[in-house]
């Protein structure tokens, strides 16, 4: 049993907790929980609401809902009381909600959206309550909606099924497709947010991402990401690419990059993940339809990226990493292939770091049937050996503009070019001597 202090104070008050929703699944599979949901029985919301106020102060930014969220002992808690909902608008906030504290959990468990979600676990006895056998799809993998009726209210929960099944699932049962593609119209009464959070669950949670994007596709859901559509049937060369079309190469190299996912700094994994998602969205408009060859799909890719990332995040920041990782995608495995020296993998590293770099050109180059184990992993291991010397910041200049200032120049337009040609041959040559570089810079003034 949970050491848990609200339990025997809810318990005496004539109230009866059931952890709810993925903590069950979690405790079931012997996980750690990291959702804390709790549905209280048999206590209205101010009673609730009072009793946990004794162990810290309660959130009730969602009351209209049931909710309560709060901090006990540094875990946080979702509490919530039974409820009824009924949609009465078409936006997702627009729902009817009634509080019914004296539901049975069969009863609440209804509005869950799939088998697997409606199982409870009551926390005064450890039981399982599962209504719905859901334990049963769980240990099958079977993605199945609870109640169809309710399952229709929210469109969300499609997506919800994206990366749920491809992180809990194996298949999903037919009429719940069938439900799924009934509500392929509904998308657009969906916010950002909402679509994003999804998103971000299939990307950083799932072992293989790809599940989720064929349940897109079969789902009919796919059409609202237009450009991912467009590259089923998007020809390659059979040498180079025998896997297929690019969207088979694409769900391969986004699983590929799911393998990688842990070696990725926190900061960065969801723009290497969308990264690998989109790294040839610019093949459609590219590829030759004689030679299938697909010049200027990594530049392109990258103006197609920035709309689509727009659609669903604000994160200015995090679109920039994304589109930077589609244009650059292909330039480690350029600078193996011309043998180029050590200058050309630093200026790379001033546009994008090569730790990164080294894994997007891993997980591109295992999806790609026509190269041999060594050039999949050449260039990521160059890539991270030039990482490990050249740092996670871009290659700063060693010549400042105080340097020619104390060399008696006047600040001025010129400070630009000078200092550029100094750079330049920092860059090139690996000097990082002052006089030397300050030498540069002084002759390409005089040049001008």
């Amino acid at each position: 049993m949970f050491d848990l202090p609200f339990i025997s104070k809810i318990e005496k008050a004539g109230g009866r907790c059931y952890l709810v929703g993925g903590a069950v699944i979690a405790y079931i599979q012997n996980s750690p929980i990291k959702d804390w949901d709790i549905e209280v029985h048999g206590l209205g919301y101010q009673l609730l609401s009072d009793i946990l106020y004794e162990f810290g102060d309660a959130n009730l930014v969602g009351q209209s809902f049931g909710v309560i969220k709060m901090m006990i002992d540094g875990i946080e808690f979702d509490f919530s009381i039974p409820r009824k909902e009924n949609r009465v608008g078409g936006g997702h906030k627009d729902f009817e909600c009634e509080l019914l504290p004296d539901l049975s959990p069969k009863e609440a468990a209804r509005r869950r959206d799939l088998t697997i979600n409606s199982i409870y676990l009551d926390l005064h006895d450890m039981n399982l309550v599962d209504p719905y056998n859901g334990q049963k799809d769980l240990e099958d993998g079977v993605i199945r909606a609870t109640n169809p009726e309710t399952f229709r209210e929210d469109p969300l929960r499609v997506l919800r099924i994206m990366q749920i099944l491809a992180r809990k699932g194996v298949t999903i049962e037919p009429e719940t497709l069938a439900l799924c593609r009934a509500l392929a119209d509904e998308m657009a009464a969906l916010s950002k947010e909402r679509i994003f959070e999804e998103w971000k669950k299939l990307l950083l949670m799932a072992d293989k991402p790809s599940i989720g994007l064929e349940f897109l596709k079969d789902s009919g859901w796919l059409k609202w990401f237009p450009e991912l559509e467009e590259l089923i049937g998007c020809p390659q060369s059979p040498v180079h690419h025998p896997e297929g079309d690019v969207w088979k190469h694409t769900l391969m190299a986004v699983d590929a990059a799911a393998q990688q996912r842990e070696f990725i700094p926190d900061d960065w994994k969801l723009a290497y993940m969308f990264g690998m998602l989109l790294h040839d969205i610019g093949k459609p408009a590219t590829t030759d339809p004689v030679t299938f060859t697909a010049y200027g799909h990594d530049t392109e890719g990258a103006k197609i990226a920035a709309p689509f990332m727009e659609r669903l995040t604000n994160d200015k920041k995090l679109i920039q990493n994304v589109c930077q990782i589609v244009k650059l995608h292909m330039r480690p495995g350029h600078l193996v292939r011309d043998e180029a020296g050590i200058a050309a993998w630093k200026r790379l590293q001033n546009e994008l770091r090569l730790d990164i770099m080294a894994y997007v050109s891993l997980a591109d180059g295992m999806a790609t049937g026509g190269l041999s184990g060594v050039e999949k992993q050449k260039p990521a291991e160059i890539a991270l050996d030039y990482f490990s010397s050249f740092g996670e910041t871009k290659i700063e200049p060693v010549l400042k503009g105080r340097h020619l200032i104390k060399a008696g120049y006047k600040p001025g337009p010129h400070f630009g070019g000078m200092l550029k040609k100094a750079y330049e041959y920092q860059i090139e040559t690996g000097c990082e001597e002052i006089h030397v570089l300050l030498e540069i810079a002084t002759n390409s003034h005089s040049s001008n």
